[in-house]
């Protein structure tokens, strides 16, 4: 059913000024780090920063169609590292592509086991993705016996390490896998279904969508980017260890909430979570340049969490009103 224009209109300018919001935030962060710390603006630093955001990035234009349809996804730290670790162990013993092509699997049959239990059991994929978050981390032990595994091939390595036009590649893949996330929601049948589940599930499967399977196919692509960015990840630091990307699932949460998308589902825009990415990069980057004590960061996320979670609360009153 399409929307009046007054709601349009209404949804256009709540959506600018969550977009303006962000890019203040931003602007301002920008310009307070570069004050305090010189070499902030370097472009040694700002290449070193987007090579280093790549993996968020990838990991939050899934986990931002997977919010917009209503649910969450907090086993994607656990599966970069296993996705990584497989990679890895098998990529000495069959090659390059065999190995990444089978490692890339993992994360889709993790999302379809997440969804299905999610929908046809009717548990919250919080708690799901809680079961599974441990799981994976455990495998990803069993497959590295708690070693680190390297000797990596360096054409492969060359993916993560190496640089077009002096910016890192992972940064440019990153920005591809959000052209492609855009196009998804933005201009396909799939992406509007999507929408219409996260925003009312009932009124969605009366209009005749399958809302179960729109939910389940969520998970598998937000599983999906996990496993793409495990490879990644794997590429660009050579190595890899199974307690690698902990507790990355909530810096990604926190950067789709702050980027605009909504925790109650129906709402977002996957552009402006890159926004939200590069926000929280920011304040860790000025922390390690600032010295300030590494235990310290983990607080500052927690923080911005919240923050954000408070901004999409207040967010949906005025929304409401």
């Amino acid at each position: 059913m399409m929307m009046s224009d007054p709601t349009r209109r209404r949804e256009l300018l709540l959506q600018s000024y969550g977009l303006l919001q962000a890019l203040a935030v931003l602007a301002v962060l920008v310009v307070v780090m570069s004050i305090l710390s010189p070499r902030f603006l370097s472009w040694i630093n700002i290449s070193n920063l987007m090579g280093q955001m790549a993996v968020n990035l990838i990991v939050a234009a899934g986990m931002t169609i997977v919010m917009i349809s209503g649910e969450f996804d907090i086993s994607v730290g656990s599966v970069v590292a296993l996705a990584a670790a497989v990679s890895a162990a098998l990529m000495q013993q069959m090659g390059v592509v065999p190995a990444v092509l089978l490692s890339l699997m993992i994360g889709p049959a993790i999302g379809f086991f997440n969804g299905v239990i999610t929908t046809k059991g009717r548990i919250p994929s919080f708690i799901v993705t809680l079961g599974t978050l441990m799981m994976a981390r455990s495998l990803a032990f069993v497959v590295t016996g708690g070693q680190v595994i390297s000797n990596l091939p360096d054409e492969f390595k060359a993916i993560g390490q190496g640089r077009l036009f002096n910016v890192p590649i992972p940064f440019l893949i990153a920005l591809l896998c959000f052209a492609v996330g855009w196009f998804v929601l933005a201009r396909t049948a799939f992406g509007k279904r999507v929408y219409a589940v996260g925003a009312n599930r009932m009124v969605a499967t009366l209009s005749g969508i399958h809302a179960d399977r729109v939910k389940i196919q969520c998970m598998m692509i937000v599983g999906f980017t996990a496993a793409f960015a495990g490879n990644i990840l794997l590429a660009r630091i050579g190595a890899i260890q199974a307690d690698t990307a902990r507790g990355l699932e909530f810096e990604v949460i926190a950067a789709v909430v702050i980027g605009g998308t909504s925790l109650y589902g129906g709402q977002g825009n996957i552009l402006r979570t890159i926004i939200g990415v590069i926000i929280i990069a920011l304040i860790r980057n000025f922390l390690n340049l600032s010295r300030i004590d590494i235990f310290w960061q983990d607080f500052a996320t927690g923080a911005i969490i919240i923050a954000a979670v408070l901004l999409d609360a207040l967010q949906k009153r005025v929304g409401q009103r």
